[in-house]
This record gives C-alpha cells, structure tokens and sequence, in this order.
C-alpha cells in the first residue's frame, strides 16, 4: 500500500514537473491560454520577398517561422501562363510571382513537424476565387493538411489542447471557401480587420474596416505603410500603391506601439494578428514588433532582431529603380 502510495506521489510529481517544464508558441503561460486571447507576430504578404520594388518581407517564410513569426498572410492566384497552378502572388503574377504556393507550404509543414510545440495561422486572401479543390489538393501534397484546425464551437481551444491534438494549423480564407474543407475557415465569420490601406504614417486608425461594422472574437491589426512612388497611374482600373522599406524602422516601432495601444483601448482587448512588412525592422531604442507583441501578450520577449540599415536582400536605390520601372511598363 504504501509502495503505492510513493509510486503514485512520485507520478503526480513527475507530470507536474514536465507541464511546468513545457512551453506553448515558447512560452510556458501560453499552454493554458485560448488561441483567441494571444497576440502573434504576423507578414503580410509574408511571400513576397527580394529586390524588387513590390516586395514586402526581406526574409523568406523559413526564416520568418525561425524568428518567432506565427501568422502567414497569403495571397492565392492562377498566373496568367498557368491557369491550373495556384502561385503566392499579389493581385498580379505579373508584379510579384513567388512561384507555385505548394513549395511554401511544404516549406511550413517542414517546420510544423520540426516543432511540435508550435500553433501557426495562415491567413488566405483568395480574391482570385482559386476553388476549394486546388487548396485541397496542394494542403494534401505538401503534408500540410494534417494539421488543419477545425472550429466547431464558439470558444477557441487553448494552445496546449491544440498542440496535444495535433491540429496545430489555423486557416481562415476570404472570400469564403464552398465549405467542402472544415479546415478551410471563413475568415470574416470569425476576425475583423482594421483598415489595411494605410497611406499617412501618422494616420493610424482603430476602426473596423473588414467586415464592415462588425465586431467579431478576433482581429487583424495592419500596420504597414503603402506609397504610390511615381505619378498616379492605373493597372486594370486600380492604383497600385508600393510598401515602404527605408520606413520600416520607424512604422515598426514607437507608431506600431502606439497604434496597437489604441486599438487595445477601443475593441477593450489585444489585438491577435498584428500584420507588418518588413518585421525583421524595428526601431534603435530597440523596440520592434517582437518585443511590442510580447508586452501585449504580458511576457518575456526571448527574440533579438538586428535593425540592420540594409539587410541581406533588402531593396538598393538601384533594384527599387529596376522594380519600378519594370511596374510601370507592366500598367502601360
């Protein structure tokens, strides 16, 4: 009996000391927290990287899940001279191709395999109405889909359940998908957004922008920086408008602290996805979008970005001229 009794002690004391020991998105507090009530560190346009004058990351998505990353925003498109391969493209393949979208999501079930203590969202912007088969067949091929998180209930679970069931990958979608994939998840029906055409740097706004007017459990902080470069000119009746690298440093600091400040105090709650380009940027007083992320979400931040003047692949003056004037000849 009492043989027992300490095997049984020394179990309980073992199991506490494992769950004390473990760490959910690297933090321990994370496990018990809903995915609902966590702030991550989201790209947008998270693909879209290099020289070139529309591009809006300067690391790839390998290194963006390394560094602490946790949302992927993604945009589905067929190339004009491959209408049956979806891409990772914005509006156009002809202004930006990342190549065809199964390479990048292989690349983010490697990761999630490597890191079983991980929950990542992808956020999919499918204005191209890629069908619901084509995200089917490319999750199954990359290995992707066997993370796929289903919400079935109004309450989001908390990162360890997620974890402890293997279903580590969210996935919203807009417009929505036929429905035929539970995974496949209907963004707006569960996250708003703020206004993502963001123009004036000192004109940040808490307004819900997307679904208009209605307040949902989560929402998209955008806080990145747009600016027509050339004179005003039309691609298929819109303005294309280019993100702001030599900014970077400044929007991803004291203005993103601020904006995410404000938004707290309007929708009284943090924001979950808080959307910047060029993350790896942050101010010299050594805030950044890491260490402002941390400090909503109450922890510790364990991530230490260089705020390098020109990192590896960002954009020259002579690659922006290049971009630019390849984008110009593009909308003539």
């Amino acid at each position: 009996m009492k043989i027992t009794s300490i095997v049984i002690f020394f179990i309980t004391l073992l199991a506490s000391v494992v769950k004390s020991q473990r760490a959910c998105n690297g933090h321990a507090e994370f496990c018990d927290r809903l995915y609902s009530d966590i702030a991550y560190v989201t790209t947008h346009n998270a693909y879209a990287v290099g020289k070139q004058a529309s591009a809006n990351q300067n690391y790839n998505v390998s290194m963006q899940l390394k560094d602490g990353v946790r949302g992927l925003m993604l945009n589905s498109v067929f190339p004009d001279d491959n209408p049956k391969e979806m891409h990772l493209c914005h509006v156009s393949c002809n202004l930006f191709d990342a190549g065809p979208a199964v390479n990048t999501l292989t690349t983010i079930a490697d990761w999630l395999n490597e890191n079983p203590n991980e929950v990542v969202t992808i956020i999919w912007d499918n204005s191209a109405n890629v069908p619901t088969s084509v995200f089917n067949d490319i999750y199954t091929q990359s290995g992707l889909d066997k993370f796929g998180h289903v919400q079935e209930v109004a309450n989001w679970p908390s990162l360890a359940k997620m974890i402890d069931s293997g279903k580590r990958l969210v996935n919203f979608i807009n417009p929505p998908s036929d429905g035929s994939i539970p995974w496949l998840i209907t963004e707006f029906e569960y996250v708003f957004e703020t206004p993502f055409e963001n123009t004036n740097p000192n004109a940040w706004q808490c307004t819900i922008d997307r679904p208009k007017g209605i307040q949902l459990p989560l929402y998209v902080l955008n806080h990145f920086l747009y600016s027509s470069l050339l004179p005003p000119f039309s691609s298929g009746g819109e303005q294309i408008e280019l993100p702001q690298p030599g900014l970077a440093n400044v929007t991803n600091s004291a203005s993103l602290a601020g904006h995410a400040q404000q938004c707290q105090q309007t929708f009284n709650r943090i924001p979950n996805f808080v959307a910047v380009d060029f993350y790896d940027q942050g101010g010299n007083d050594g805030q950044n979008v890491f260490s402002i992320v941390a400090e909503l979400n109450r922890v510790k931040n364990f991530q230490n970005i260089k705020n390098a003047a020109q990192p590896s692949g960002s954009l020259s003056t002579v690659d922006a001229i290049i971009g630019l004037a390849s984008i110009a000849m593009f909308a003539l």
